[in-house]
């Protein structure tokens, strides 16, 4: 039989200088571009035209975080928002991160402002926005304050991180707790080393907390929590019917606190099912009151309880595994 003849394709067009800058230009172009300044005296050009915003940018992996955070200031977060105003438009964001900026309490009141402002039509700008990161964004009492104005006007907040900015006690008062009541949508909120204190918490305790109808997740690590935040916690889980996971872990709420904590979760009757309470100083009563109740009917629902690193002495954790079943010297 004759041989086929070989198929040959056409070699491949040369890609020109031309053609790659038109390419290049067609990926990397703006759908809304915004002038903003930074913190060096410079400009940089955002896109507020897409579903995330994210403004924690270390380009370079041995940047350090306080280099990230000298990029973006307030004016960043006003110069976003004012281009949106003169548009007329309502914001696409769904994520906003504003991580690791030096936003401080005026960006945070420019972000209340454009977030909660209404375009020409009587639609809300920050309707579509779910996500919202800003932990180590250097605010304090009144940022604090003003986030809750962004959490009480919003309908579609879902996860909030708001970490490691010192607000003290006072920025749980009044307008932070206001707005998280009124509030219906929020499921993950991130308070970690802010420092509320014992006060902070009572705040959110005999407020929100209580009543929250979608709150599924508070981190209130690190904030100098001591046996009176416990009680008041406990007193909380007692009618909360919402929370599934309370993380305390790095306070001080020490024996009593957890005495207290146990028997909040006993009245809680199995809603909760997560908890962590690693570095509180409970001591082997604390640890073992969790223990019992982890492995009594009343604590079946639990799936997740974090003791570690709490002052149990050697002997003690070698009693604790020996009644949870796991001894010291089992297979493991």
């Amino acid at each position: 039989p004759p041989t086929p003849q070989r198929i040959r394709a056409a070699p491949p067009q040369p890609l020109t200088k031309k053609k790659a800058k038109a390419m290049a230009a067609a990926v990397a172009a703006p759908i809304e571009p915004v002038s903003v300044p930074t913190a060096l005296g410079g400009r940089e050009v955002l896109d507020v035209g897409v579903n995330v915003l994210n403004l924690q940018k270390i380009e370079n992996p041995q940047a350090s975080l306080h280099q990230c955070a000298s990029k973006y200031g307030a004016q960043a977060v006003r110069s976003v928002f004012e281009k949106l105003e003169l548009k007329d438009k309502v914001s696409p964001f769904e994520e906003l991160n504003l991580s690791d900026n030096n936003i401080g309490d005026e960006g945070a009141q420019w972000l209340l402002q454009g977030l909660t402002s209404t375009t020409s039509t009587g639609e809300s700008v920050g309707k579509n926005l779910k996500v919202l990161l800003m932990p180590r964004a250097r605010f304090g009492t009144a940022g604090m304050k003003a986030m809750g104005g962004v959490i009480g006007a919003s309908t579609s907040l879902e996860n909030v991180i708001l970490s490691s900015n010192i607000c003290d006690a006072e920025g749980m008062k009044g307008e932070f707790c206001a707005g998280l009541t009124k509030n219906k949508s929020v499921k993950s909120l991130c308070l970690a080393a802010c420092r509320l204190g014992d006060k902070g918490v009572a705040h959110l305790c005999e407020g929100p907390l209580k009543t929250h109808p979608t709150l599924g997740h508070i981190s209130l690590q690190y904030n100098r929590l001591e046996a009176a935040a416990a009680k008041n916690l406990a007193q909380m889980l007692a009618v909360n019917k919402a929370l599934r996971f309370l993380d305390i872990s790095g306070n001080s709420i020490g024996t009593e606190g957890a005495l207290a904590l146990v028997e909040g979760l006993k009245n809680n009757k199995g809603r909760l099912t997560r908890i962590a309470v690693a570095q509180n100083e409970i001591q082997l009563a604390g640890a073992k009151a969790f223990c019992d109740f982890f492995m009594s009917k009343a604590g079946s629902k639990i799936e997740y309880m974090d003791l570690r690193h709490n002052a149990v002495p050697y002997p003690g954790m070698v009693k604790l595994r020996k009644d949870l079943g796991r001894p010291m010297d089992g297979p493991e």
